[in-house]
């Protein structure tokens, strides 16, 4: 289930497990995905994480 997206086309989708991965491009044929947290919690906090880097540095975030 698609969950999230970057506004450039990136998504972020959960799987059955509850585990969220992101598309390693902007096109859903033949997409690739790599798993970024373990569940939803984790995934919020990594969202949170960078935007408090964002914030405090200007620098964006590997997300």
């Amino acid at each position: 289930m698609v969950i999230a997206s970057n506004g450039g086309g990136v998504l972020y989708v959960a799987d059955w497990g509850g585990a969220i991965h992101r598309s390693r491009s902007a096109s859903l044929d033949d997409a690739e995905f790599d798993k970024l947290a373990d569940d939803l919690p984790q995934f919020l906090d990594h969202i949170r994480r960078c935007v408090v880097s964002f914030v405090e540095t200007g620098a964006t975030g590997d997300l």
